[in-house]
């Protein structure tokens, strides 16, 4: 599994990065970030696509990173530098924004992880967490990258229960996406052991498809809010005391 979900976040930097899905996630992400200096730590940053967005859009942001995989940290470490590998850091110090994107669903006990994870976090510091959305979607793409669930709003919720975190918006991202979701999870039968690297990885579009796929995604996006389903979970959370 994590040799398929190795080559999956590498694959972000060198193929996927104007991949509609990802743009989107972004700019979801983007929308809580001042365009003024901040501190940013990316937890499970993968191949280090959120600090290349980051870059481009809020040049004034401070990037740190943990990131578990050894190959992809180091490769974050030559790009950021030494001082931005948070792994070891007894906690997140004054970072006004602390990411989780699609790396919830990767834990097998989620909430001891978030236990953790927010205890490093400074009081009134922001969490911004995408998750994959709606059990029914499950499929061998979720067991090729090591997922042990999707969430819905309820388990997503319950999973944050009780820990110091005040809520901002819990949303639906991508609905437009869900009925494709459903044809995967019926044609492929979720079996680990059949898993593959190639069933770990976004299709490669033309570009005009990926152009229509973004600017639908971007007027769905502006609508979360108000939607019921959607192939993942986006949340904004902020840390009491």
């Amino acid at each position: 599994m994590t040799e398929a979900l190795e080559a999956h976040l590498r694959r972000q930097i060198e193929h996927s990065r104007r991949f509609f899905w990802h743009r989107l996630r972004w700019r979801a992400v983007r929308g809580y970030l001042p365009d003024a200096p901040f501190e940013l730590v990316d937890v499970g940053a993968g191949a280090g696509l959120l600090g290349s967005f980051l870059s481009e859009d809020r040049p004034r942001a401070t990037y740190r990173f943990v990131e578990p995989i050894a190959s992809l940290s180091e490769v974050l470490r030559v790009r950021y530098g030494d001082g931005a590998d948070m792994a070891e850091a007894a906690d997140y110090g004054g970072a006004q924004f602390v990411t989780l994107l699609d790396v919830l669903e990767h834990q097998e006990d989620d909430r001891t992880f978030m236990e953790s994870l927010v205890a490093k976090m400074a009081p009134g510091s922001t969490l911004l967490l995408t998750v994959p959305a709606l059990q029914r979607l499950w499929s061998q793409w979720d067991v090729a990258l090591g997922h042990f669930r999707r969430y819905d709003k309820t388990s997503l919720l319950s999973c944050m229960e009780g820990l110091p975190l005040v809520v901002v918006e819990t949303s639906f991202l991508f609905p437009e996406m869900v009925p494709l979701a459903m044809v995967r999870a019926r044609r492929n039968t979720p079996v680990a052991s059949e898993a593959s690297c190639e069933d770990a990885e976004f299709p490669d579009l033309p570009g005009l498809a990926n152009d229509v796929l973004y600017g639908l995604g971007t007027a769905s996006l502006s609508l979360r809010r108000h939607w019921r389903s959607g192939s993942s979970l986006f949340m904004v959370a902020t840390v009491s005391g």
